[in-house]
Parts: C-alpha cells; structure tokens; sequence
C-alpha cells in the first residue's frame, strides 16, 4: 500500500505549560528587522497602502482622530479620482429621505472675493416656479442700518449767491443715498456733489436740478445709486436764482451701515 501522508501539530514550550504557538507576521525578504508590532493595549501596528490611479503605492493617510482622511476635491494631478464625499441631496418623495432616495447631486460655480456659491432654484412648498400667476409673497420691513435724515435751513440766501449744504459719512460706515430733497419760495439751483477722499476737497457732480413757480419742490430720488465711504463728504450746493433773498431748505436721507 502506499505510504499515509500524515500531518503533525506544531506546538511551543516557551509560553509555559498551555505550549500555545507564537505567531509573527514579518517581510518575506528581512524578516529579522522588517516586523509587526503589538503595543501595550494589545493592538497591532499595521499600516495601511494602496495603489492610485497610476498604481503608484500611497500610504493611507488618517486624521488626528483617527478617521480615515477623505478628500472629496478633484484635481487633475493630485486627486483624480476623489471620494464621493460631496454634498448630496435625497429626492423629495414625501415619504422618507431614506438612502435610497439619497440621489441628487448639488452643483456650485465659483463665486466672486474665493467663494463658491450653490445653484439653487427657488419655488414654493410644493415646487412651483414663482411667476405672475405664483408670486413670491414679499414683507417690507426697515431697512437695515442707520436711517439719516439730515435736514438744513439757510435764511435769507442773497440773490446769485451758493450755500452749501454738507454731510460727513460717519467713520465704519457706509452711506447709501435715498433721496435728496430741497425746497423755496423762489427760483432756485441744487446740485449733488461727492468728495473724490476723505478730506480732499475736490468735488464730483452727481446730479443737477432745477425747480420752477409751478413746481417749487425739488426732488432727487436715484441717489440710492450713489455708496459714499466713511468720512467722505455729501454736498448739496443751492444756489438762489430769484431776484431777491429768499430761505432755502435741504434735506439728504439715507442709510448708513
């Protein structure tokens, strides 16, 4: 008969009377240096590689925590094929936002001053476009900031002569103009001016405007396209075109913030 291929257990008299056998993983090539290790709280040192796209060997790289450090940013030398780490939206089914439904891929387009900005769509609870027929309800509130409303009286102005009147934007803010109103008995010129700098004494014109007997009243409503910084100055120049003295009025409204 042939012979009987048997095997033998192996066993250890170094651990004492269990002869329980001591295993080590170690480099095929230098196993003498080229060992694992068990620390003091039992746990196996082993580090953990991987082939990238290139299958080029990467060590896999762990946060401070401990957590497998994932980048969800894809870039063409460093990371082409990033982790699927993205936000994501679930489908609105109305009955549960379970994985399932975990299907909706967000978009962004880059921004302005580095940032990046979500597309988003904006409709109602249920889903309708907002149009003529679904207007998107609005509440008016206070506008925010500080509301100025700065008004000035000059008496008697001679005939053919200039008064100004003048408004310092207050130091960190900004002054967004709303109107410029002004106001006499007679005939008179009104001019909207802005400073070049704090302090420069240089003037740009904004806007010029004349009144008349039917229309007495002067009224400058598209300052709100003007934002003056802080320390800057707002001149309204008036300038009496009637044929005698006559009081002149001024007011600037706006919002500081």
């Amino acid at each position: 008969m042939a012979d009987y291929e048997s095997g033998l257990p192996i066993r250890t008299e170094a651990d004492g009377t269990d002869e329980r056998v001591h295993v080590k993983i170690v480099d095929g090539t230098n196993p003498s240096v080229n060992q694992t290790t068990v620390d003091n709280d039992k746990n196996l040192h082993v580090e953990l590689h991987g082939d990238d796209e290139g299958n080029t060997d990467r060590v896999v790289a762990l946060s401070e925590k401990g957590n497998v450090a994932l980048d969800g940013v894809q870039d063409v030398s460093t990371n082409t094929n990033p982790s699927s780490s993205a936000l994501i939206a679930h489908d609105r089914n109305g009955i549960s936002t379970n994985r399932t439904h975990q299907d909706k891929r967000v978009t962004a387009i880059l921004g302005e001053t580095n940032t990046v900005c979500l597309d988003i769509a904006l409709h109602d609870e249920s889903g309708q476009n907002y149009d003529a027929n679904n207007p998107l309800p609005v509440a008016l509130e206070e506008s925010e900031g500080n509301e100025i409303n700065d008004f000035q009286v000059s008496a008697s102005v001679a005939k053919n002569t200039i008064v100004n009147h003048d408004y310092v934007v207050t130091a960190g803010k900004t002054l967004v103009g709303d109107q410029i109103w002004a106001s006499a008995s007679g005939k008179i010129k009104v001019e909207v001016q802005v400073e070049t700098g704090v302090g420069t004494g240089i003037y740009n014109s904004a806007f010029v405007a004349f009144n008349s007997t039917a229309n007495p009243n002067i009224e400058i409503p598209v300052l709100k396209r003007l934002k003056v910084i802080a320390g800057v100055n707002v001149r309204i120049v008036i300038k009496n075109l009637d044929n005698q003295p006559q009081d002149v009025y001024s007011t600037l409204t706006a919002i500081e913030k």
